[in-house]
């Protein structure tokens, strides 16, 4: 691992930075050893395809009844209104169309079984090449970005550090492939919260309160390459392979992401403005429901009561 330490001084003295003291940062780069890609797509804001349609059977109306609710339903963009208005509501009783049963769920395995006890014990036992992992990024004024990464599936063994790198460009990916010298593959599959923070815009809004606003201590970080600063005492070894995979990634990456993200940023501006133009309404819904004929033994507790 290529690592460098700055020496933040002017004069022999220490320059503070942020409001804090650093004496000696560590930047730490991705080796050049290691190759990380993106085993799938990069989610671009293009719609995915609609789902096939659902085959209704030939049901036959016994009686329906009718009625009008007023309903208020999510917004389906955040920062837009929600959705409200009167929809019919129509429930239609029918004769038993005969439909087959879904296949029951399977079994749970006996606690006893030793796969099961080692998931248990450890969520990524039952596949040790995969690995589940939180990160939670907050991203200021686009250009660094704190991270918390659990790099264990536990939640244990906690690692923050400071990265050079937009985050918003990493959510278009759900996992990531790594190797490094040894040819060994670390999958990942990514849960990715993402938070953005334009400092400029907080300060006024905090200003505005009479309130002062306190900046992040970011620390120095260079831009002509993927670069981060791990805050943690003592990190896990796991956690720092982690972070140098993420930025390996972008090292090799990062163009085709940022790419990505812009055409995200793009089709969600267009959507949301399409829908401000044209506010949806609620749609009608029509429920059927009917009696079932068969199996009516097994709708029956032990004694023959319902």
């Amino acid at each position: 691992m290529r690592t460098s330490l700055v020496f933040l001084a002017l004069g022999g003295a220490p320059l503070l930075v942020g409001g804090m003291l650093h004496a000696e940062v560590e930047i730490r780069t991705p080796p050049p050893s290691t190759v990380a890609v993106i085993p799938g797509r990069i989610a671009d804001g293009t719609p995915s395809p609609p789902p096939p349609p659902v085959e209704i059977p030939a049901f036959r109306i016994e009686s329906t009844q009718v009625k009008r609710v007023d309903v208020v339903e999510p917004p389906p963009l955040a920062g837009l209104p929600p959705v409200e208005g009167t929809i019919t509501l129509k429930v239609h009783s029918v004769a038993d169309p005969g439909l087959p049963d879904p296949p029951p769920p399977p079994p749970p395995p006996p606690i006893e079984d030793p796969q099961t006890l080692a998931g248990l014990a450890d969520p990524g036992a039952h596949d040790p090449g995969t690995r589940l992992v939180f990160i939670s990024a907050t991203v200021y004024d686009r250009n660094r970005t704190m991270l918390r990464c659990y790099p264990h599936a536990d939640g244990d063994k906690v690692i923050d550090a400071w990265s050079n790198l937009d985050f918003n460009h990493f959510g278009g990916i759900t996992g990531i492939d790594a190797s490094g010298g040894d040819g060994e593959v670390r999958s990942y599959v990514l849960l990715l919260g993402i938070g953005n923070e334009d400092t400029n815009k907080r300060r006024a809004l905090l200003a505005a309160r009479g309130i002062e606003y306190e900046a992040p201590d970011i620390p120095t970080l260079p831009d002509d390459q993927p670069a981060f600063v791990i805050e943690t005492e003592n990190p896990d070894p796991q956690g720092v392979t982690l972070l140098e995979d993420l930025h390996a990634l972008y090292r090799s990456e990062g163009s085709r992401m940022a790419e990505a993200a812009a055409t995200r940023e793009a089709a969600h501006a267009a959507r949301k403005a399409f829908l401000l133009a044209n506010p949806p309404q609620p749609k009608d819904v029509t429920v059927h429901f009917w009696k079932r004929t068969k199996g009516d033994e097994d709708t029956r507790e032990e004694g023959g009561r319902p």
